[in-house]
């Protein structure tokens, strides 16, 4: 699996996240009886935690899913998710190459967790505020990608995949789904990620051999984080 950039990074996780609603919407669309649904977006502060926080810092990005209301009433639902965090980034500005000194490029490396996944979510009341709480399984992605742009691109001319890592994602959290319009809700929730055991590279974690050529430096620990989510969700006029 191989993504060029952040925005092709945050495409693959929604297409990842609606592909896990994919079958109980049509489930629901045979149905005679219309199934609520929700959807949501959000941008979100992470915060990792242990040996992950003593190797990167705060990382930022965002996210969106929906929900899939099980039956008339407001309290259960299916969550599907997906998101992207960034916790490093590093730009260099090095000429295109040794034979063409005059023409320079910004060289991008970026630290990031691609994320996807689904579980129940249950409201514990109703009204217009409306506390949850929700747990989700599913595949995180460690990667480190580096992109060569010029200055009036907004596409890199190239890129690579210098190191990936994927792991088995669990997360659990909870926050306040508050009433703004009419089927338009303000969304703020936390939510702890249990990545376990992880490889990934941390910034000045790319190594430039003599002689020509490049190496990673992967380090290896626990990279569990807490995400900071203020959203907004679309969906019912409850």
């Amino acid at each position: 699996m191989i993504i060029r950039n952040v925005k092709k990074q945050f495409t693959a996780a929604a297409v990842l996240a609606a592909a896990l609603l994919v079958i109980p919407t049509d489930a629901a669309a045979q149905s005679r009886d219309r199934v609520p649904a929700e959807g949501f977006f959000w941008a979100q502060l992470a915060a990792p935690l242990g040996e992950f926080n003593d190797n990167v810092g705060l990382g930022g990005g965002v996210g969106l899913g929906g929900l899939l209301y099980l039956g008339d009433h407001r309290y259960a639902a299916l969550r599907a998710e997906g998101s992207f965090v960034v916790y490093g980034s590093d730009t260099v500005r090095r000429p295109l190459s040794p034979t063409i000194p005059f023409v320079d490029v910004d060289v991008e490396t970026t630290n990031s967790i691609l994320t996807a996944g689904v579980g129940p979510q249950i409201f514990l009341a109703t009204g217009p505020i409306r506390p949850y709480i929700y747990g989700t399984v599913g595949l995180s992605y460690f990667v480190t990608q580096t992109s060569v742009k010029g200055d009036h691109e907004d596409e890199p001319i190239a890129s690579t995949t210098n190191f990936d890592d994927l792991n088995l994602l669990l997360s659990g959290g909870g926050g306040l789904s508050v009433k703004l319009h009419k089927g338009v809700h303000l969304d703020l929730s936390a939510v702890y990620n249990h990545n376990g055991l992880a490889e990934y590279v941390t910034e000045g974690g790319l190594r430039e051999l003599r002689g020509g050529g490049w190496v990673a430096d992967p380090v290896a620990s626990n990279a569990n984080l807490i995400t900071y989510r203020v959203g907004i969700s679309i969906g019912p006029n409850w």
